[in-house]
């Protein structure tokens, strides 16, 4: 993969990241209304995302300074990460709605 391509992988996966960060504070607003109960459950499971959330922000900090094999790998390291933390992030959002 080319620099440019290299560029254009990095910002989209940043965008996408700034999405979920959104779509994550939309639901922890939303869940302010919840009982105590169910609203701590949420909020952790929101927590352990927004921590997972960072861990791919440093790992595509790194994909900037790999190119070569190594890229390759750092970034299917992030996209199996993405894959996890956006199934993690819908599973808690759909548990919610069905409260």
């Amino acid at each position: 993969m080319n620099e440019s391509e290299q560029s254009v992988y990095q910002k989209k996966m940043e965008a996408k990241l700034m999405k979920l960060k959104a779509d994550m504070k939309q639901l922890e607003a939303e869940i302010k209304e919840q009982k105590a109960d169910a609203r701590l459950d949420i909020q952790q499971r929101l927590q352990q995302l927004h921590q997972r959330g960072e861990d791919i922000k440093v790992k595509l900090h790194t994909l900037k300074k790999t190119s070569g094999a190594a890229w390759n790998q750092a970034k299917d390291g992030i996209a199996s990460a993405w894959n996890e933390i956006e199934a993690a992030f819908q599973k808690a959002r759909a548990e919610f709605k069905q409260q």
